[in-house]
């Protein structure tokens, strides 16, 4: 393969946890046709459990406590990531990092912390923190649900509102954005069911559904959306063991929408799949056993490949997908890095 060759291939972007002595972000050239991987360079970010990307800009948050919980920019230079700078996020542990084009503003869910932080940037420049709401309340399950969990942001599809998945209390928040990508800050509440724990959710592609994958109880609530409302229309296990102790952990919708997955990495390390019928509701229809703690996955942009990040077992495993049934077949290529929480592909 040439050089030329090389610089025109996507890049995959991998986040870890940095306790082995990683780097914490480890690039590599991804051959979209071969569903191979050659790691080209690495970035030293601590604990870099999520990433964003807008244009020539990469975000990353560091998940970690005692006023040391941190947001980082890097810009494309020459084929590469370049540090740009870092602010503290003030909530602890930052799991999940948003960029809002419209505005130019960045927000983390700040899980330990119950909170999100709002950052506006100016070419990719992190300002200090503009805005800091932080959130109260708990539910039934004592050992996780204590206190408030801010696990997920995302834009709504008219990407005018905020919406954030709080494990702790089992609520959705969803905070108007203001002209200047500032959050209103009385949201509205959405009660989730006692006890399942919502941690990421996704919009179709026509924004009339909504997919909220609930850690505690591995179900998958399916809501039908209408301007700021959502109106659960079915709730279908994501995880079918008998154990006590579940925990779904990422969830995402194919390239070309007709298939959603997730992934559950307590009782079971599974990727499920589920084809989205003609109304929105979810059918199941094949699950794959993969390396233990699957975290976050990924379609590449084809569709032809499903990543999955292993966190136990240090590596990232490739996965066919074959679009005409849903199912899963191990390339047998799997990438290696240590601790692996995060996938992108730019």
């Amino acid at each position: 393969m040439t050089l030329s060759t090389i610089l025109l291939l996507p890049q995959l972007i991998i986040g870890s946890y940095t306790s082995k002595g990683n780097p914490g972000i480890e690039v590599f050239n991804w051959d979209a046709k071969t569903g191979k991987a050659s790691k080209s360079y690495t970035l030293n970010s601590p604990a870099a459990s999520y990433q964003a990307i807008s244009g020539d800009y990469l975000f990353s948050v560091s998940e970690e406590g005692d006023g040391k919980a941190s947001v980082s920019s890097f810009q494309m230079r020459n084929g590469k990531y370049e540090a740009i700078n870092t602010e503290l996020s003030r909530g602890d542990h930052p799991c999940f990092i948003l960029y809002r084009e419209k505005s130019q503003t960045l927000y983390t869910a700040n899980y330990t912390g119950g909170s999100v932080s709002v950052f506006q940037t100016e070419s990719g420049r992190l300002k200090p923190l503009a805005q800091y709401i932080a959130y109260s309340g708990s539910s039934i399950n004592k050992d996780r649900q204590n206190s408030a969990h801010a696990h997920m942001v995302a834009l709504s599809p008219d990407q005018n509102t905020l919406i954030v998945t709080d494990l702790g209390s089992d609520k959705i928040y969803a905070h108007r954005i203001l002209a200047n990508g500032l959050l209103a800050e009385s949201p509205q509440e959405i009660n989730i069911t006692p006890g399942n724990g919502p941690r990421h959710i996704r919009f179709n592609a026509k924004g009339d559904r909504a997919y909220l994958l609930n850690e505690l109880s591995s179900d998958v609530d399916v809501f039908a959306v209408k301007g700021s409302q959502l109106n659960k229309i079915q709730s279908i296990p994501a995880d079918t063991s008998a154990a006590k102790v579940k925990g779904s952990a990422d969830i995402h919708i194919s390239p070309n929408g007709k298939w959603l997955m997730a992934s559950n990495r307590i009782s079971s390390n599974q990727v499920v799949v589920f084809k989205i019928e003609a109304d929105g509701k979810l059918t199941r229809v094949f699950h794959q056993n993969v390396a233990k703690i699957p975290r976050n996955f990924t379609f590449d942009p084809s569709g032809k490949f499903v990543l999955v990040a292993s966190q136990e077992e240090d590596r990232v495993q490739v996965f066919h997908f074959d679009d005409k049934t849903g199912s899963l077949k191990d390339s047998h290529q799997d990438i290696l890095v240590k601790s692996p929480v995060s996938l992108l592909i730019r």
